[in-house]
């Protein structure tokens, strides 16, 4: 597919500060797409390494458009700022730092949205990398693809987790229904995004691994303010979008509720211990104590990740397989 001359189909914002070695990665990365009916809107923060020298070269694309600030607004504000100068009819959002894995992951997307009217968001599987060539594990929401109604959606990003902000491509429609992200939120506004697209249409799922997200050692773990800020805007996030729920079917669910509060208070120390860093991941522990004490002592996660941190990973992992194994037997015997 050509670009067109009129207003492109899809518009994606790289939001870039201070990411100038990563650039020419990530730009190269869209660039290449096999799909080409889209503009680029780079927002370059006021960056005070080489970023414009690395930009400058590519504005020779016509898709390319560089908004360049003289003075800093930050993530959240460049982010908006980004979608409000979007033409396209299909928003997405790549973080200077990450890429585009799959030269046919746009292709992927407009595919489905398209064939789909009532999809409201499109994502992917993605691969977490430490650099360009070390991919750590590939991250996927369910065993193959899907096209879901989004009030089913709903619970599984609650319970489960939620799609990579990075790539996942929107219809602005749905974008401009629920209002666009909200300007007073700092850590949780892609969590805000997909649990509030879910009350307006279908969620569409692409098993394969479209795109790369860089992992970054968290600057929450410097500051457990920012970790205790962030899990009050997720119950913020929480009370919104039940509230767009039916009266009654928001008292049927009040069990996700419950649950999804729980997995906000300690899903940031289970990340850490889980991934062998205890100290940090009792560090987080206690910041969800502060925040809620019961809520974080009494539910199953803090079980796991007690036993992790007591039984180590091979031994915690060979309990639970030996568990899940006896599952699967009395499940059969059932049959």
């Amino acid at each position: 597919m050509q670009a067109s001359h009129n207003a492109p189909l899809v518009s994606v914002t790289v939001l870039n500060y201070n990411y100038a070695g990563f650039l020419p990665n990530c730009l190269d990365s869209i660039l290449q797409q096999s799909f080409r009916d889209f503009e680029v809107i780079l927002i370059n923060d006021c960056s005070t390494d080489n970023s414009l020298e690395v930009i400058k070269p590519y504005l020779r694309d016509p898709r390319v458009r560089l908004i360049d600030h003289k003075q800093n607004k930050g993530f959240v504000a460049s982010l908006i700022e980004g979608m409000q100068e979007s033409r396209g009819k299909y928003l997405s959002v790549i973080s200077a730092d990450d890429w585009v894995v799959s030269p046919q992951a746009f292709a992927r997307q407009v595919e489905v949205l398209e064939q789909h009217p009532q999809v409201v968001m499109a994502f992917s599987a993605y691969g977490l990398y430490a650099d360009e060539q070390t991919l750590s594990f590939v991250s996927r929401a369910a065993a193959s693809s899907y096209v879901r109604s989004g009030r089913d959606v709903f619970a599984d990003f609650l319970l489960n987790g939620y799609p990579q902000h990075s790539g996942t491509m929107i219809r602005k429609s749905a974008y401009e229904a629920i209002g666009g992200y909200d300007p007073t939120l700092r850590w949780s506004l892609d969590a805000q995004m997909w649990l509030g697209l879910c009350h307006f249409g279908d969620i569409a799922y692409i098993d394969e691994m479209l795109y790369a997200y860089r992992r970054h050692p968290s600057s929450m773990s410097k500051d457990p303010t920012a970790l205790r800020n962030a899990i009050h805007e997720l119950f913020r996030i929480f009370d919104w979008t039940f509230s767009l729920m039916p009266e009654e079917e928001r008292r049927q669910k009040q069990w996700l509720y419950r649950k999804a509060r729980q997995r906000a208070l300690i899903s940031f120390a289970a990340d850490a211990v889980f991934s062998g860093n205890l100290q940090l991941g009792w560090r987080f522990y206690r910041v969800g104590l502060q925040v809620s004490p019961w809520e974080t002592l009494l539910q199953k996660g803090s079980l796991a990740i007690a036993l992790r941190a007591l039984l180590g990973a091979k031994l915690y992992d060979k309990l639970f397989r030996r568990a899940q194994q006896v599952n699967d037997k009395h499940a059969a015997v059932s049959v």
